[in-house]
């Protein structure tokens, strides 16, 4: 009898093992991933924003919100608009839209295979002088799931 607790015992600690490393892996995959991607959107709207606005100025993003999942590869940038006498009638959604997947043309990006474009502009707006830009990368499967939920939201929201 002894003997099997202590067979219980040692199979409940290898599968404890096994669960925490494969997590462990799989969560330093997922930041991997996300790093490079958050590296080449970073590039893109910096390169596409200089082409548009001619300025030299750095954007750095920050990851959007994990609540549509850890694959989801959404960043945010913002920038004080009025402060760099940045005109939202002449640079627009739409402008830096192009410029973003006239890069990835240009730089041969890969985008997952349902993707029709590399990047999308999924938020656009403005606070207190400050203009707040969500870009998704859509080299994932989870992150042309997020766009389809977004255009599914706004959908049923204009009806």
């Amino acid at each position: 009898m002894r003997l099997f607790w202590i067979c219980l015992l040692a199979v409940i600690i290898v599968a404890i093992l096994y669960m925490v490393i494969h997590r462990l892996l799989i969560n330093r995959a997922t930041i991997m991933v996300r790093r490079r991607a958050q590296e080449e959107t970073d590039k893109a709207v910096n390169a596409a924003i200089g082409d548009i606005l001619a300025w030299q100025k750095v954007l750095s993003s920050e990851i959007v919100a994990d609540v549509w999942g850890k694959g989801v590869l959404a960043f945010e940038y913002h920038f004080d608009y009025q402060k760099q006498q940045v005109n939202l009638d002449e640079f627009t959604a739409d402008k830096l839209a192009k410029g973003l997947n006239a890069y990835a043309k240009r730089n041969d990006l890969q985008t997952a295979k349902n993707a029709a474009q590399p990047f999308v502009i999924t938020d656009w707006w403005t606070y207190e002088g400050i203009l707040h830009i969500d870009v998704a990368y859509l080299i994932n499967e989870a992150t042309v799931e997020y766009i389809d939920d977004l255009k599914r939201l706004n959908h049923h929201n204009n009806k």
